[in-house]
């Protein structure tokens, strides 16, 4: 129970204790006896009353609606407020504990009880009302019910407020007010009446049964019907996410065949055209053999082993995304670290893509070792993947900068070109899968849109990273691979 609300109970019920012990000295013993078979008929109709309140279903949460104020109220004018109060006590307690309900809700709903009605009869006889039901205290009579009707909504609306941890102003103008309000302003309005009857006859007084029937039946069928509409809201807003999370479903599997389609397209597109080089190569051999000197011969194999290693090389690229999207396809490559100096693995890749590209210059910068952790081939092939967009990219004559250089407690591996650059809002996206970005230079050689995927799930598969940052001159596209240094040396 939150802090608030243990507070207000604990107020309410040491009030409503305190209004009782106020009230005892005031029972009038002589009025009690000359009236007691009329008491003991509308208190049996009290605690009747409360054992079948209305039932209010709101926010989860469960409040009863007793229709039997009458006889509740009826009493004060029967018989005094203290009389009223403590057959209201008595009946509210006795509701609550048949129902098995909590001892400090028993508790609070007897003092609750106590202080409304306690108002109630305060305010009517401060009014001048009394034993005898007359036209002039008809004022005294509205007044008085009002205060009971409003001291009992001001102190179930704060509590309710105070447990759900909403405003209680926004707990006091609650959905069921008009319903609760309307209910007990009914029933009230039949108390003199029941007060009347009684004095003329309490054979008579069962009669009231039929109103008060009346009413509560008109009361559960408006709560039933506020419960049909709240479902039938609930249900609408139920069929609504639905329909939104189906359209998202619908979307999502037409963004997947879209893209399917288009890697069915583009993996075609890029693995048609070296396979159509080298059976265009072996195809003139063939035809040609006789008629082909040594020099086109060499030239013709040049060229045919030249696009198989492109075909090997996008088909290894498949594979080795499928092996990412797989569960033991990371471990595998974290199994495989040794400790080595990366500075050794700058220099490896940077002779691997000299091979690779002769016509290229390819600038290496290094300050010192940096002892890393790695799978030794997954760092030279992001290397690789790197310096191959770079020298693709490049315009020609302009040099390819790999460096590597310590940062705090990584080692970061980096490559920058001196191409058109990657634009800033492209940045993330060129890390997805099949994602090729339109260049404004004629490309030199095809792919399928994986290599910068298959480098990031290196990088990330040695607790690296992979970022594309702002080049250090006014143009170009620039790497980085960080690596976490092992401990013993990070901070030296």
């Amino acid at each position: 129970m939150p802090a608030r609300l243990r507070w207000y109970v604990g107020a309410v019920g040491l009030a409503g204790l305190l209004a009782v012990a106020l009230l005892l000295p005031t029972l009038d013993l002589d009025r009690v006896r000359e009236v007691g078979g009329a008491i003991a008929l509308f208190a049996g109709f009290v605690v009747g009353g409360e054992l079948v309140s209305l039932r209010l279903l709101r926010d989860n949460r469960v409040k009863d609606l007793a229709v039997t104020t009458t006889f509740a109220y009826g009493l004060v004018l029967l018989a005094g407020t203290a009389v009223a109060v403590l057959v209201f006590v008595f009946a509210s307690m006795a509701a609550d504990l048949s129902q098995r309900k909590p001892a400090v809700k028993t508790l609070f709903n007897a003092a609750q009880c106590a202080l409304a009605l306690a108002a109630g009869g305060a305010v009517y006889h401060a009014l001048g009302g009394g034993y005898e039901i007359t036209t002039a205290a008809l004022p005294a009579l509205a007044a008085g019910g009002l205060a009971f009707m409003v001291i009992n909504h001001l102190l179930v609306s704060v509590v309710i407020s105070l447990d759900q941890g909403v405003p209680i102003v926004q707990g006091l103008g609650r959905d069921d007010l008009r319903l609760e309000l309307g209910s007990s302003a009914m029933v009230l309005a039949l108390a003199p009446v029941a007060v009347v009857v009684a004095e003329r006859s309490l054979l008579l007084l069962p009669a009231l049964i039929l109103p008060l029937g009346a009413v509560y039946l008109a009361s559960k069928a408006e709560v039933r019907a506020k419960h049909d509409q709240a479902e039938a809201e609930e249900a609408a807003e139920r069929q609504r996410r639905l329909t939104v999370q189906e359209q998202e479903v619908v979307r999502r599997l037409q963004e997947a065949d879209r893209l399917k389609a288009d890697l069915i397209s583009t993996v075609s597109h890029e693995l048609r055209s070296p396979l159509t080089t080298i059976v265009g190569v072996f195809g003139i051999l063939r035809v040609r053999r006789d008629r082909v000197s040594p020099e086109e011969r060499d030239e013709l194999v040049a060229m045919g082993i030249q696009q198989s290693e492109r075909l090997h090389r996008m088909i290894e690229q498949l594979l080795l995304t499928a092996r990412f999207e797989q569960a033991d396809g990371v471990a595998s490559l974290r199994a495989d670290r040794v400790e080595l100096d990366a500075t050794d693995l700058v220099r490896q890749a940077a002779a691997e893509a000299r091979a690779r590209h002769h016509d290229r210059r390819i600038a290496i910068e290094t300050n010192g070792s940096l002892p890393v952790r790695v799978a030794q081939e997954a760092v030279v092939q992001v290397l690789g993947n790197l310096l191959d967009n770079a020298c693709k990219y490049s315009p020609d004559g302009e040099p390819v900068r790999l460096s590597g250089i310590r940062e705090g407690a990584e080692a970061v591996l980096a490559v920058e070109d001196a191409g058109p650059g990657i634009p800033e809002a492209e940045r993330q996206r060129i890390f997805d899968r099949f994602t090729q970005l339109e260049r404004n230079i004629q490309r030199r050689a095809g792919g399928v849109g994986l290599g910068l995927y298959i480098a990031r799930q290196l990088a990330r598969s040695q607790d690296g990273d992979l970022l594309v940052v702002d080049p250090t001159g006014d143009h170009g596209a620039r790497f980085e691979l960080h690596l976490p240094l092992l401990p013993e040396t990070a901070g030296s």
